[in-house]
């Protein structure tokens, strides 16, 4: 039996704190509210939270600052589950609740100031970034007004919270390349090497995945392809993919990881097509890994093991 003072789930006590949980499904937000959670009569939302696949589910984890008011909550009250089931997204609150819109989630800090924090959509990336240029734009708007009095006040804008820092992406490289190393050491070769296939843990670390297309001794070669940015030709209906071609694919998935984005993004498939067969690749001197993504590219990086001795070699450079 549970003591219900002192050993309560962190869902639990922040029934009893915030009454609202807002629940993002393909853009539309939807609050389930309840009443005084010491009333006989209150809903437990956890089990009334409902909205169809796909979605989002953002579970609000205490702060420190609310340990003060509240020196009974057990410490698991204030961290984030070890075990996140898809779509959900666990956030320490900065604040108390005061809404989620359609792109941030706003709060009141306890010192009266509003912040605002750009949702996160673990299942539509894309949907997530889009939501973080939204925010960029609004602090362009707010520094170019000034201190004016027809908008609330901008205090402060914190854009590493907003951004992944280059130490982490750098991370993300390397390990995206140790994967491919291992597949390869093995005699595996992925076959459809594109973002879409790397996760991340819930300790930001990346994993790959998907190897339903992949090839390996013994398997017939199934059809498969990565994707006009991820090939360096158009394959063919009998091509058998090579090491070299994941080698080309991992320098794409490197792009996208270091700038934020796809290879030529702006650009058609069928342009990406005819410039990759031409062997013209996007600018790179000034990413970091720039080099080494342009390795991939060209085929001077041979296997995926000197692939990821660069990448090193080139962030024990950038550190020194």
């Amino acid at each position: 039996m549970r003591s219900p003072t002192t050993d309560k789930s962190a869902w639990d006590i922040e029934q009893q704190v915030s009454p609202m949980v807002g629940i993002q499904t393909n853009g539309l937000t939807r609050y389930d509210r309840h009443n005084d959670p010491t009333s006989s009569s209150s809903p437990d939302l956890k089990h009334q939270a409902y909205a169809p696949l796909p979605s989002v589910e953002y579970i609000p984890v205490h702060g420190e600052w609310e340990r003060k008011d509240n020196p009974n909550w057990p410490d698991r009250a204030f961290k984030i589950p070890d075990v996140v089931k898809p779509g959900q997204v666990y956030y320490v609150r900065k604040g108390f609740f005061v809404c989620i819109g359609a792109t941030a989630r706003v709060e009141r800090l306890p010192a009266g100031g509003i912040v605002k924090t750009p949702l996160e959509n673990p299942l539509i990336p894309i949907e997530e970034r889009m939501n973080r240029d939204g925010m960029k734009c609004e602090v362009a708007v707010y520094r170019l007004l000034g201190d004016v009095s027809f908008v609330p006040k901008f205090l402060d804008w914190n854009p590493d919270r907003c951004d992944t820092n280059t130490a982490t992406r750098v991370k993300w490289a390397i390990q995206a390349g140790q994967a491919l190393a291992g597949l390869h050491a093995r005699g595996i070769i992925h076959a459809d090497v594109a973002p879409r296939n790397f996760l991340l843990n819930n300790t930001l670390d990346l994993r790959v995945c998907d190897f339903a297309g992949s090839s390996f001794p013994g398997r017939p070669v199934p059809p498969s392809a990565s994707g006009s940015r991820y090939q360096a030709r158009p394959w063919g209906r009998d091509y058998v993919p090579t090491a070299a071609d994941d080698i080309f694919g991992l320098g794409s998935v490197l792009y996208f990881i270091m700038a934020g984005e796809e290879v030529f993004s702006d650009l058609e498939d069928e342009e990406v097509e005819r410039r990759f067969q031409l062997q013209e690749f996007p600018a790179t001197k000034a990413l970091q890994q720039g080099c080494v993504i342009h390795g991939c590219w060209n085929g001077y990086s041979t296997t995926a093991g000197a692939v990821v001795d660069a990448l090193v070699d080139c962030r024990k450079r950038e550190n020194e």
